[in-house]
This record gives C-alpha cells, sequence and structure tokens, in this order.
C-alpha cells in the first residue's frame, strides 16, 4: 500500500482555501508600533514674542515629539533677556519643564546657580528643586536644599544653608 503524495498535498491546499475564505479580515486586530516617537527635530526652537519682540525662548539641539511631551537634549532657556537656564537633558510636557544633568541658572548680573535637577513652572516663571544646589555671587557660595526662586520677582527661598559670604 503506497501513499500518494497528491493527495496529501491536494487536502493540505483545501484546508489552508477553507481557513482563508471563512476568517474575516475585520477581526484580526492591528499590529500597533513599539515606539510613541512622533516627530524628530534637530535645532529647535520655541519663542514666546510681545509687542517688543522676542520675550522668551527655549533653544535645544534636539528634540523628539511624541503624543504629549517633548524630549529636548541640550537646551538653553531665555527669560526677558535676563535669566539663562542650560541643561543637557529636559522634558516639556504641557506648562512644565523638567530638566536633569548639570542644570545651571545664570542671571545677567553675575548670580548663577548650579544643580542636577530643576523643575520649571512655564506659566508661573518659578524654578525650584528638592535637591542639592550650589549659588555662586560676586565671588560669594551658597550651597542648600530645596531650592525655590521666582524668576519675575528674583526671590530665592532654600533649606539647610551653608554659606560663604566674600564682602
Amino acid at each position: 500500500m503506497a501513499l500518494r503524495i497528491e493527495y496529501i498535498l491536494l487536502l493540505a491546499l483545501g484546508v489552508i482555501a477553507i481557513f482563508i475564505f471563512t476568517e474575516k479580515p475585520n477581526s484580526i486586530k492591528a499590529i500597533e508600533a513599539n515606539s510613541s516617537k512622533e516627530v524628530y527635530f534637530k535645532n529647535f526652537s520655541l519663542l514666546e514674542i510681545d509687542e517688543n519682540g522676542i520675550e522668551n525662548q527655549l533653544i535645544a539641539k534636539e528634540a523628539i515629539k511624541d503624543k504629549n511631551s517633548f524630549y529636548l537634549m541640550d537646551i538653553n532657556i531665555t527669560h526677558k533677556k535676563i535669566h539663562n537656564l542650560l541643561a543637557k537633558k529636559a522634558v516639556y510636557i504641557k506648562d512644565f519643564i523638567y530638566l536633569e544633568g548639570n542644570v545651571w541658572l545664570t542671571r545677567d548680573d553675575g548670580f548663577s546657580f548650579w544643580t542636577n535637577d530643576l523643575n520649571y513652572r512655564i506659566k508661573d516663571k518659578i524654578a525650584y528643586t528638592n535637591r542639592g544646589f550650589t549659588i555662586d555671587m560676586n565671588e560669594s557660595k551658597i550651597s542648600g536644599k530645596n531650592l525655590y526662586y521666582n524668576l519675575n520677582t528674583k526671590k530665592i527661598s532654600a533649606k539647610d544653608i551653608n554659606a560663604s559670604i566674600k564682602y
């Protein structure tokens, strides 16, 4: 008794044909992408303009836009041409920018401070961190924790301060 291969192949093709014609294409789930990245930018900038010209600006070397945020690299934020805020990385979500990696804030009068991470509320122009910081002002050094800085009023508050004042 010999099995004929033609019968086995015809039977297999018949089963495949039945499966193809009975399966509904609408019932198959779509494959979702693994990445939520939508757009990639180089030399990215956002400007806030008023009647006198550019009031505030955000410049980044690279930016990745996803559904509701921007991931920024090598960021520079300028506020009223008085304050410069520099960081290696940042995440911009709604009215907040979360900066990290060697964050510096400098003012045109020589005031500056450094920290590892900083939160910046855009609407209120308030920068704050719960971690350590170092302020440098006219050769005086101040270090502490929980820095709160209002860019509009230039008021600063902090906790656990250690200062070396030069006069």
